[in-house]
């Protein structure tokens, strides 16, 4: 029998752990001595055999050393998301803050709802236990309305809805003119942030009311249909405001028999004294006039759908909203002319901006201009001009289709704001 040598002896190892099992530091180190050692003269299979690993996982512990050095010596298992003690933030807790009904104080701060509810945890802790156990639970921005609509107009409000949720683009929106007039505002508010889900800002109660608005500088005004919009804005009464000098009193005359000079000078005294100071005059376009409407805008409206009747005929309608220069109340200028040239009017509620696809245009003007910055007061008319001609008319007729989907909401939630990404 021939002698047994080194050379032709096999060694079966014991069985190793399985593949992607992760071992400890000491087999990392002994592998590492083994390679530097060995590599020049043994294949990578014959190291990790001896060392009781498969060959991927050596190659994988190499790669790591040269990627990481003395580092990868070190333990790489992950850390168990179970250690430390739970939380004292439960899932009901923070599903009872993002409720409308169940946390009166949603818009206040972190510390402030922590405070009222008695939250034993700080504001860190809660946000992170928000984020994980609610869609995105956080202060985001409250979508803003104007104000509180009255009773009467939410009545009319539902009333609209009622008699418009059922008609179509084809019957009926598509022969529509929206008109309005915007105010540019250069001190426009920010929206207050209110605690809610992400997706839920258009729920109805997650709007706030709107601020009244100071520092309106430009009045512009427009159309569209589903069709067509005006080719350029109108800009109105964007005159500068001025001061005047109200009439002087007249100038005291002396009287020489029966006044000395001092007294004289004393009654001069007086009457400069008495000279009124100069006051703001504000152009019109605040408070439009009837007459003025009827003069700068009305004609332009009237023109744009005579030019609509004769490209397809319909029953073409003109959609103002309630402001007193309209002639919507009373008989008056704005009224004759429209009878003038058969304008007929679409009854439009009071309070009622959501319910006007024109609007819609307005605030994407307004969002883009907030990118921008101007200069002198033509920088902003040509921005104006400008972002008013990237409307497209695929914008238009989004907001105009979303018109009988906005009239049923109106029957279920009472005439309520509606606010939506549209607008």
């Amino acid at each position: 029998m021939a002698p047994t040598t080194r050379r032709n002896l096999r060694i079966t190892p014991p069985p190793g752990p399985s593949e992607g099992q992760e071992a400890n530091t000491v087999r990392k180190t002994r592998f590492y001595d083994a390679w530097d050692r060995e590599h020049e003269r043994r294949s990578m299979r014959a190291i990790c055999r001896d060392h009781d690993i498969t060959e991927g996982t050596g190659r994988l512990w190499k790669k790591q050393r040269e990627e990481l050095g003395s580092l990868a010596y070190r333990h790489t298992r992950k850390l168990s998301s179970n250690l430390g003690r739970r939380s004292k933030v439960t899932k009901s807790i923070c599903k009872m803050l993002v409720s409308p009904s169940r946390n009166p104080v949603r818009t206040q701060p972190f510390d402030a709802q922590i405070a009222y509810h008695k939250i034993p945890v700080q504001r860190r802790q809660l946000m992170k236990k928000l984020r994980e156990h609610t869609n995105g639970g956080q202060i985001y921005k409250a979508a803003f309305v104007k104000k509180e609509i009255s009773k009467k107009n939410k009545d009319e409000r539902v009333s609209y809805g009622e008699e418009h949720k059922d008609k179509t683009v084809d019957d009926f929106w598509r022969y529509i003119f929206f008109t309005d007039e915007a105010h540019i505002d250069p001190t426009a508010q920010q929206a207050p942030g209110v605690l809610r889900e992400r997706g839920k800002r258009y729920d109805d109660e997650n709007i706030a009311e709107r601020g009244e608005r100071k520092g309106v500088k430009f009045h512009i005004a427009a159309w569209v249909t589903w069709d067509a919009k005006a080719e350029n804005l109108e800009f109105y009464h964007d005159e500068e405001e001025h001061e005047e000098q109200p009439p002087m009193p007249p100038k005291p005359r002396r009287r020489p028999k029966t006044e000395s000079e001092d007294e004289y000078q004393a009654r001069l005294m007086d009457w400069e004294a008495q000279k009124p100071h100069k006051v703001d005059v504000k152009p019109q376009g605040n408070s439009m006039t009837q007459k003025y409407y009827t003069e700068r805008l009305l004609p332009v409206y009237i023109k744009a759908i005579k030019e609509a009747r004769n490209q397809e005929p319909g029953s073409w309608v003109l959609q103002e909203d309630g402001d007193p220069s309209h002639g919507m109340r009373k008989e008056g200028l704005a009224r004759q002319l429209k009878d003038l040239h058969s304008i007929v009017n679409l009854k439009h509620p009071a309070q009622s901006p959501d319910l006007n696809p024109i609007e819609a245009i307005w605030n994407i003007i307004k969002q883009r201009l907030r990118r921008r910055i101007f200069y002198s007061d033509e920088e902003v008319k040509e921005a104006l001009q400008e972002e008013w001609s990237k409307i497209t008319i695929e914008e238009v007729r989004k907001r105009i289709s979303d018109m009988p989907r906005r009239c049923l909401r109106l029957t279920k939630n009472g005439g309520k704001p509606i606010k939506t990404v549209l607008w």
